[in-house]
């Protein structure tokens, strides 16, 4: 007997589906029209609730397939697989046909419904509320569906967006230099010093709670020009020298505890000077050829910032132009899958315990925006023959393949793009649905 699909378990009205699971792609043999069986009962939004109701000849003929199918896969004594006699399977194997009954019947009420009302469900449709009554002749049920939002996009065309290209300035490249500098400072012993706010500290922890020691933590470091999380640590060690061991007592998590601290070595921070020796490491010619290299470095940075704007803007006008309701099990996915990634991106300790319905409301308008934007673009891609080509698959491949070095990261990169080509193709497509959009609209600087 065929095997059914789960539909996510999902119903309208919080109402939790039960009895028969089927797939978005589920197709019956036979294929009995049954238009005069189900009514619309309901409609809010993409979601869809059906009404069916199957009785008298509609149930006999279901019946009937039903009966065929578990013939063909029963084993009875005295017979081959597939002869077993009707009134045999009537008699020892009704449950198994009720059974399929109910999966035959909701199979062919949904292919019904695919082709008349024209839709194209977006997650698996959910079954509930199912009865059947074999004896007169009748099963009903529920359907609930789930389709994509159905508008005619508009004004994506003829509208103005702004450049906002910053000027990079001498500055600029100053601040960025300083950065470089600080990225290549490093820590240096200082020898005949006591500590001060300017030093950075190695030292070895004991803590104590009433005389006993709890904790111990060695070769810690500690930037004393910052504020310290131990209230009492920086009178404490002020002035210490290297190899002094100071204790003080303070209150901790909201109990007394007493602190030994070891100055295991004081140092200070070097921020090295642009000097012909630095110039040279950092790959240029001299000073001026660095500040060049530095200009174009965030002239890149600019035109990077100020195309992401102009998309931005672009995606905020189309959202604002078109409104239409979403699939509420596509926006509680993207919701799951956004959370998910603020997580791994947070770096929140597995211990720590994080729900999504402590973020779901704060979450929920990037997702629905998320999913407008798709939307949207796709019906422009659609409505001006916008596609994504072979040519332009493999010209991306190529170009990712460039940026790498060795043979095994690209034959990783050949077997993730084949792994998610449709999804690689979509993204291609919706690249050149905004750069059709940008060629018909103004972009001011």
């Amino acid at each position: 007997m065929a095997e059914l699909v789960d539909a996510h378990g999902l119903g309208p009205c919080g109402v939790k589906p039960v009895g028969v699971r089927v797939s978005v792609s589920a197709k019956a043999s036979g294929g009995t029209m049954l238009e005069n069986n189900y009514k619309k009962i309901k409609e809010e939004g993409c979601s869809i609730t059906y009404e069916v109701n199957i009785k008298d000849k509609d149930f006999s003929d279901l019946e009937e397939k039903a009966i065929i199918r578990v013939q063909a896969e029963v084993v009875y004594p005295g017979f081959r697989k597939g002869k077993v006699p009707v009134d045999i399977i009537k008699k020892h194997f009704y449950d198994a046909v009720k059974s399929e009954i109910k999966e035959v019947s909701v199979r062919e009420v949904l292919d019904t419904i695919f082709e008349k009302e024209k839709i194209f469900p977006v997650v698996p449709p959910s079954v509930f509320d199912i009865n059947m009554d074999e004896k007169n002749k009748k099963i009903s049920f529920k359907l609930y569906l789930e389709q994509s939002p159905k508008f005619e996009v508009k004004d994506y065309t003829g509208f103005e967006v702004k450049r906002n290209l910053k000027t990079i300035t001498e500055a600029d490249i100053d601040n960025h230099l300083n950065m470089i500098r600080e990225y290549n400072a490093y820590l240096k012993p200082v020898e005949g010093q006591s500590v001060s706010k300017n030093h950075y500290l190695i030292v070895d922890y004991e803590i104590y709670e009433n005389g006993n020691k709890i904790d111990e933590l060695k070769n810690e470091i500690v930037d004393m020009s910052s504020p310290q999380n131990i209230v009492g640590f920086e009178q404490a060690v002020l002035g210490a020298n290297k190899g002094d061991t100071r204790e003080f007592e303070t209150e901790f998590d909201g109990k007394k505890m007493k602190f030994m601290v070891k100055i295991n070595d004081i140092k200070e921070k070097v921020v090295p000077e642009i000097d012909e020796n630095f110039i040279k490491q950092l790959g240029a010619k001299d000073m001026n050829d660095l500040r060049e290299q530095v200009k174009k470095i965030l002239e890149a940075e600019e035109v990077q910032k100020s195309e992401k704007s102009v998309i931005e803007q672009i995606e905020n006008h189309l959202v604002s132009k078109n409104d239409f309701p979403l699939p509420p099990t596509l926006v509680k996915q993207e919701i799951e899958e956004l959370f998910e990634m603020i997580k791994k991106r947070s770096n929140i300790p597995p211990d720590q315990k994080v729900e999504l319905k402590d973020y779901e409301e704060k979450i929920r308008p990037i997702a629905e925006r998320n999913l407008r934007v798709t939307y949207i673009l796709h019906a422009i891609a659609k409505k001006e023959n916008i596609k994504a080509s072979e040519d332009d698959f493999y010209k991306e491949l190529d170009r990712v393949i460039k940026t790498l070095k060795t043979e095994d990261e690209i034959g990783k990169a050949r077997n993730l793009f084949e792994q998610r080509k449709d999804y690689i193709m979509a993204s291609i497509s919706e690249n050149k649905t905004i750069d059709f959009i940008k060629s018909k609209i103004t972009i001011k600087d």
